[in-house]
């Protein structure tokens, strides 16, 4: 297999597909980083002045999420012709064929291209390691936990790209019908993310979407359900790969090797969905209630039920969402929401009817209503309803915030738009002579 690996990475090396997403993805990521540092040297120059806007600024959320999204297009757009050329090469050069009738099995074929492909995906992402690098060399502050957690992310997505496009450059005939398909899987994610705010049946079936797999690393979240769900989905299309990868293997016992890897795919993910766990990594610990009110909140024995009068458009839903119920479903899984959406009529005349933007809460056979989405007004709702005494009220740290101007960013350009072109065609000048 040592030796495969080795045939696969010179191939990389050698190959200019390679050397053309670095180099198209190196500026693209600096254009990113340039404008996400503008934007939060504006802002902190506002706090600079009012500190008490300091608290909303997070270098996550204003740098190195904006930065990475452009890492998410050259993954979603680029990184699939790579991957699609690992496999259509062979096919059409007849490569395939004698790698197949080698003593070497077709997992250990398969096995050597994923892992070529893996350090391809680690070297797509060495921009973004080194936005991180200038940007600390800047002086900008970075919590560890939420950027291993978006990386962590990157990386799962990063397979997902990988295990999708081998599999369509396995049944497809040539690479560029191999190459509709892989774009049409990506690009009719976003169709699906676009969809998820309404209420058509693409909606429901919105997390399905690849980028809704990257969102919750996007936000620090670290939710159990979504990896497990990301390596069920890796682990079918690889299976899938495998049960195709044979060219000399009769249709129907590919159909019939499909038919029970997608069986045990779909069951693997339905069982995914029970694991309801998360961690919470970002600093100002966003998806969490303080320690003391999660621990009273654990108490509570009874199934909570919530009906909620709004639209799933409305900014007070969004709100409360944010604030309440994101929150107290990582505490309490179990916790049932109901969303009595309003006709887009509606939502614009709320007058029509009276029973819009009300929040009843059930717990056992005792209700409640309401009108307020803050906290501050819901949990004491809570308490009353659960029969429990509310949590002592303790100072919690307030999120500073991390306020930066950066005079001058002469470095980023000068990394992004001189040295790295140079340096990745100087790369491929050197691996293609070899």
């Amino acid at each position: 297999m040592l030796s495969s690996i080795r045939l696969e990475l010179r191939s990389l090396l050698d190959s200019r597909s390679l050397w053309l997403l670095l180099v198209m993805t190196g500026p693209l990521t600096g254009y990113s980083l340039v404008q996400a540092i503008s934007l939060y040297s504006e802002a902190s120059r506002a706090a600079l002045v009012t500190p008490q806007l300091a608290a909303g600024l997070n270098p996550l959320d204003g740098v190195v999420i904006p930065t990475y999204g452009s890492i998410y297009l050259a993954l979603t757009l680029l990184f699939p012709f790579l991957a699609i050329r690992t496999v259509s090469v062979d096919k059409g050069s007849g490569a395939l064929r004698l790698l197949l009738q080698t003593p070497l099995r077709p997992v250990e074929v398969l096995a050597s291209k994923v892992v070529i492909l893996c350090l391809a995906l680690l070297l797509a992402e060495l921009p973004g390691f080194l936005a991180l690098s200038l940007w600390r060399l800047y002086g900008g502050h970075l919590h560890a936990r939420e950027v291993m957690c978006l990386l962590f992310g990157h990386l799962l997505y990063g397979l997902l790209i990988v295990a999708l496009s081998l599999f369509a450059a396995t049944i497809s005939e040539t690479a560029s019908s191999a190459a509709l398909l892989a774009l049409a899987c990506t690009l009719g994610s976003w169709v699906l993310d676009f969809a998820s705010a309404g209420d058509s049946w693409l909606a429901k079936i919105s997390g399905l979407s690849l980028t809704a797999a990257l969102k919750p690393f996007e936000q620090g979240l670290l939710r159990w359900n979504v990896v497990v769900g990301v390596a069920v989905a890796v682990g079918t299309l690889l299976a899938l790969t495998l049960a195709w990868w044979h060219p000399g293997k009769r249709s129907s016992v590919k159909f019939a090797r499909s038919g029970g890897v997608v069986l045990a795919g779909i069951a693997l993910l339905a069982l995914s969905h029970y694991w309801t766990q998360s961690l919470d990594w970002t600093e100002d610990q966003r998806h969490s209630f303080p320690p003391q009110v999660s621990a009273r909140l654990s108490q509570i024995r009874e199934p909570i039920r919530i009906s909620v009068f709004l639209a799933p458009e409305d900014p007070r839903f969004m709100d409360f969402d944010r604030s309440v119920l994101t929150k107290l479903r990582r505490v309490l899984p179990q916790t049932e929401i109901a969303t009595r959406q309003a006709s887009e009529p509606r939502l614009f005349k709320t007058g029509e009817d009276p029973k819009y933007g009300l929040i009843v809460y059930q717990i056992g056979a005792r209700r409640a209503e309401s009108r307020s989405t803050s906290p501050e007004e819901v949990l004491p709702l809570l308490w009353g309803l659960a029969d429990i005494s509310p949590p002592p009220s303790g100072n919690q740290p307030e999120y500073p915030g991390y306020p930066l101007v950066v005079e001058s960013i002469a470095r980023v350009e000068l990394a992004y738009y001189l040295f790295w072109p140079a340096g990745c065609l100087a790369g491929w000048y050197f691996f293609s002579r070899r």
